[in-house]
């Protein structure tokens, strides 16, 4: 009888599986196992036999060691635009990649320290469920006080997030609903924005409403965030638009109540015309019978999906993971092999979530270099030496 291999964590198999949108019984298939073995594998009544851990790591992309470091990952909820179970396999994988990014963390931390965290508690331990629109507001205009932002455009958001602490990567998550996830973990905020859309404007209002989960939402659990998504969502979007768009600076530049005059100031607010009207709608300065028209309006022009000037403004990208591991590489003493020891994932993920370039994961093999034979240097120049070439050595002389 195999016998299964000691240390295993089932924990980080549902992680890689869920990362690469596998179902349990196709990881059966892929491994030669049946479904049920695969579940026992994941529930941790079995652990898999030695042979077929190398088989597991080929087929779900990570190095050996990953399934054997401890999961040690907090059990609040994570944040999604959507929990539609048409897209419960996406969310899986969006949550087992922001299980990634959380890994390389781990592993940076060890060598490099990224920004405190610094996000304060705005609502003094409320219940979220007590939050009424001019509260949340109200903590968007704390937020930006507490970090010392005036009313004025913010010209990088990520790099706000970032120096407040927030662990950020991005990564194509296979679907164009959802925009991003975010949770707390271990004491810190961790965000992953999906590059499926790759649209400036879209980039900036998915980080700032997941900043207002992240602000809002700290300590909602699974079950109350299932039992009350709905206003959760709410809170959160109302949070990004008052974030972005403060309603006297942004209420000031808004000049005329058309689609032409929003588009103006487009480039100013890095701010999408949808979410301008969204904002004003909120802070009533539009009925909801204009409101209705200016969606008529945008509909009739074609700029659902994408607007004029979306492909003028940048898409911002973040830093910090990225910055932190070409630092450890050049300055912190570390080799490749030991970064990737303790990470356990392929260079292609650390580059796809961190943004680095997969490149510099990707040391030269030096072994492999050819060395040709020379002449040897204390042969006198007087002396009638032969060299033979290694083509012609099957030769006679």
């Amino acid at each position: 009888m195999p016998t299964g291999v000691e240390g295993f964590v089932p924990a980080r198999l549902r992680m890689a599986r869920a990362a690469r949108a596998l179902l349990q019984r196709e990881l059966a298939v892929l491994v030669d196992r049946s479904d049920g073995t695969v579940s026992k594998w994941e529930s941790g009544d079995q652990a898999p036999e030695p042979s077929v851990i190398h088989t597991l790591s080929t087929v779900l992309e990570v190095d050996s060691g990953w399934f054997f470091k401890p999961a040690d990952r907090a059990s609040g909820a994570s944040f999604f635009r959507s929990l539609k179970s048409a897209l419960g396999r996406m969310r899986d994988k969006a949550e087992a990649k922001l299980d990634f990014i959380e890994s390389i963390f781990d592993a940076i931390s060890m060598y490099i320290d990224l920004p405190d965290v610094d996000i304060p508690d705005i609502i003094g331990g409320r219940d979220f469920r007590t939050l009424r629109g001019s509260d949340v507001e109200h903590c968007a205009r704390l937020l930006r006080e507490h970090w010392s932002l005036n009313e004025e455009p913010i010209d990088d958001l990520l790099l706000v997030i970032e120096n407040a602490g927030v662990i950020v990567g991005h990564d194509e998550l296979g679907s164009e609903k959802l925009d991003g996830v975010s949770r707390w973990s271990n004491g810190r905020p961790y965000m992953l924005l999906a590059r499926d859309k790759n649209v400036g404007v879209r980039r900036r209002f998915d980080a700032a409403h997941e900043l207002g989960h992240i602000v809002l939402h700290k300590h909602v659990t699974p079950d109350e965030l299932y039992a009350h998504f709905n206003l959760i969502e709410e809170q959160a979007m109302l949070f990004a638009g008052a974030f972005l768009l403060p309603d006297a600076s942004f209420g000031d530049d808004v000049r005329s109540l058309s689609l032409d005059a929003l588009l103006g100031i487009k480039l100013k607010w890095k701010v999408s015309v949808a979410a301008m009207i969204k904002r004003l709608s909120a802070m009533e300065r539009v009925s909801a019978d204009y409101e209705r028209k200016l969606w008529q309006y945008y509909s009739y022009r074609r700029w659902r999906g994408f607007e004029p000037l979306d492909d003028v403004i940048e898409v911002e990208q973040p830093h910090n993971l990225a910055a932190s591991i070409n630092i450890a590489l050049s300055e912190g003493g570390i080799s490749r092999s030991e970064l990737f020891r303790n990470i356990n994932l392929r260079p292609k993920d650390i580059s796809n979530l961190t943004g680095i370039s997969e490149s510099l994961l990707t040391p030269s093999n030096v072994n492999l270099i050819r060395l040709h034979p020379v002449v040897k240097s204390n042969i006198a120049p007087s002396q009638e030496a032969k060299v033979i070439n290694i083509s012609d050595r099957g030769k006679r002389l």
